[in-house]
């Protein structure tokens, strides 16, 4: 914690006049320190518990859908449709959102893609769902707010439809640099 600034005493034994603007020094002195203070306390408290602060990033890391299996990926022909299912999405925090499905058009035969939609403050139950070949970035808080949907691989040209989803929280597949992406 920061030291108070305070003024010098004077050098000798102040006149009234004097000791009051000494004091006057003091007292605002204190006062820029508990300002300082509390701005300090302020940015804290916005970092844990504002929108993508700390509460937030790690009730995201800890959710996941259930049920967990619900991904599907299906032949429409000339491309693949993914479809995600309704679902509730259960936060680390313990509290529990409905979520409504989606679909994803137009993506390719026989890939793999990490399925994710970008929520920051966990309110959203019509989300945009996303598609990524890039499984890391499909990853819970890859960005501030992105919540894991599951991975899905694609059905060959003319197969059946596939299915896919995410392991509950704690199962390995977190967010960060050395993150373990499910295969």
């Amino acid at each position: 914690m920061a030291r108070i600034e305070l003024p010098p005493l004077p050098a000798t034994e102040p006149s009234w006049s004097s000791f009051q603007v000494w004091w006057q020094q003091v007292k605002t002195a204190i006062e820029n320190s508990e300002q300082a203070q509390q701005e300090i306390l302020d940015a804290l408290d916005e970092a844990i518990g504002g929108a993508g602060g700390l509460a937030t990033q790690t009730a995201i890391l800890g959710s996941f859908t259930i049920p967990t299996m619900v991904v599907t990926a299906a032949d429409v022909g000339t491309n693949v449709t993914i479809t995600i299912a309704a679902h509730v999405r259960h936060y680390g925090n313990s509290v529990e959102l409905p979520v409504a499905g989606g679909t994803i058009t137009g993506k390719a035969f026989s890939t793999k893609y990490g399925i994710y939609y970008d929520d920051l403050e966990m309110v959203d139950s019509t989300p945009a769902y996303f598609a990524t070949t890039e499984l890391q970035a499909a990853q819970h808080n890859f960005v501030a707010g992105r919540h894991y949907v599951g991975t899905v691989t694609t059905p060959a040209d003319g197969a059946a439809a596939t299915t896919g989803g995410s392991p509950p929280a704690g199962s390995g597949y977190t967010a960060g640099a050395s993150a373990v992406v499910i295969t």
